[in-house]
């Protein structure tokens, strides 16, 4: 059984870029909740090479029907040139944090 509720993963370029783009979210009540995780390395393809930076994940937690407007805020704050967006399925879980995120993105 899926649920209306999604988890979106980004990554962001540091704390400050992180906390304003969940900032933002949240004030636009496209997520109930987005966690900002620390720092950590991340190495990757871009452009044909092998890169390495440190990076910081957000975790935002939401609902079906918000998705487009996350991706939409997401790509015109974000700092890179294209960003991680990637979605979960959030198949079950605690139905009174359920009914809570509802009441929140309402």
């Amino acid at each position: 059984m899926t649920t209306q509720f999604k988890l979106i993963f980004t990554t962001c370029r540091d704390n400050h870029e992180a906390r304003l783009l969940a900032m933002a979210l949240i004030e636009k009540k496209l997520a109930a909740c987005v966690n900002i995780l620390p720092a950590m390395t991340s190495i990757y393809i871009w452009e044909g090479e092998v890169a390495e930076a440190t990076e910081v994940k957000l975790l935002i937690k939401t609902k079906a029907d918000k998705m487009n407007d996350v991706f939409l805020t997401l790509k015109d704050l974000h700092s890179y040139e294209v960003p991680e967006i990637q979605v979960v399925d959030v198949a079950t879980g605690n139905l009174a944090y359920f009914n809570w995120m509802d009441e929140e993105l309402h």
